[in-house]
């Protein structure tokens, strides 16, 4: 799959967003003059080395993408001299949008309704960003810079160069997956824009090359994912308090095989679920406790300091869960 063509896939499936322009106007009286595999890849080349050196204090790629029941926009907005980089992406009505400082991390933009819910739960509804660490980031993560488009294995095909009065030239070429592939580039030798045309879909994009300057989200509107994720867990808290004490309930009366349950048995068995539960739920939210007959399993929210709790007891052969 070419590399120019694949943020439309990724576009396609929900992933990515951004809006751009067209690419530059056909002029049919211009002439074209055949390019074989490796003129077409040398050629290409040496645009993304003159594009690079344009983009090297900043750029932006927009895209637009539309086919079928998809359609949806992106914007990429690179910034080398800050090593961050933003990308937002629009699809059938939901927005995704993210800052990746190179080195550093990822900064997720948080506007799903549990997020939402979670942070006002918190007390800090004023926060609009997760932050995870990540050294590996890069900011060209989307594959979407010049080079890395004009350098494509899959566009390395035969085609045609067509130039224009003004200087400015158009690359056409059918790549291994049958997609039609428009690479506009300016009098400058830089690439300015493109179209790709296949499987139904149809991506126009664009380039601009000039110093971008994109600052981070504040402290005060970020929190790190580590903490959105453990107050999610506690968003969710009374379900999983209640899940907990009945997976007590059935593996006491599973170890029993239907004799006399056993309160140490059952406050073995209380311990050793809880323990796993908290792993699996990598916060050590729920605890447990002994009580007449068998255990009291609780769990208390830190921010709204809530507490739900069940006792789980014996009597014979059975064992009772009873919330508290």
């Amino acid at each position: 799959m070419s590399r120019l063509y694949r943020p439309a896939r990724l576009l396609a499936a929900s992933v990515i967003v951004g809006i751009l322009a067209a690419p530059g106007a056909a002029h049919a009286a211009d002439a074209s003059t055949p390019l074989s595999a490796a003129e077409m890849a040398a050629a290409l080349k040496a645009v993304g080395t003159t594009s690079t050196t344009a983009a090297a204090h900043g750029w932006q790629a927009t895209v637009k993408l539309t086919g079928g029941s998809v359609s949806g926009s992106e914007s990429f907005v690179v910034d080398p001299v800050a090593k961050v980089s933003f990308f937002r992406v629009h699809v059938s009505g939901e927005v995704v949008s993210e800052y990746d400082a190179a080195g550093r991390g990822v900064y997720t933009y948080l506007s799903d309704p549990i997020s939402r819910s979670t942070l006002q739960m918190m007390g800090r509804p004023a926060v609009r960003y997760s932050f995870k660490a990540d050294r590996s980031v890069k900011l060209d993560a989307f594959e979407l810079s010049p080079a890395a488009v004009l350098t494509d294995d899959d566009i390395r095909q035969p085609g045609t160069k067509t130039v224009h009065d003004d200087g400015s030239a158009d690359y056409r070429l059918v790549d291994e997956d049958s997609t039609a592939v428009t690479l506009h580039v300016a009098p400058a030798g830089v690439l300015t824009s493109a179209r790709v045309v296949g499987d139904g879909l149809n991506m126009t994009l664009a380039y601009t090359y000039r110093a971008q300057h994109l600052t981070l989200p504040s402290a005060a509107t970020t929190i790190s994912a580590a903490a959105l994720a453990t107050g999610e867990t506690y968003r969710n808290m009374p379900a999983f308090v209640q899940e907990v004490a009945h997976e007590t309930a059935v593996d006491t009366r599973r170890a029993a095989n239907g004799h006399r349950v056993k309160v140490s048995s059952l406050r073995r068995i209380a311990r050793a679920d809880v323990g796993s539960f908290n792993t699996a739920l990598d916060v050590k939210m729920i605890k447990v406790g002994n009580v007449a007959g068998g255990v009291r399993v609780s769990a208390t929210n830190p921010w709204t300091h809530r507490t739900v709790a069940y006792t789980i007891t014996t009597s014979g052969t059975k064992v009772i869960v009873r919330k508290k």
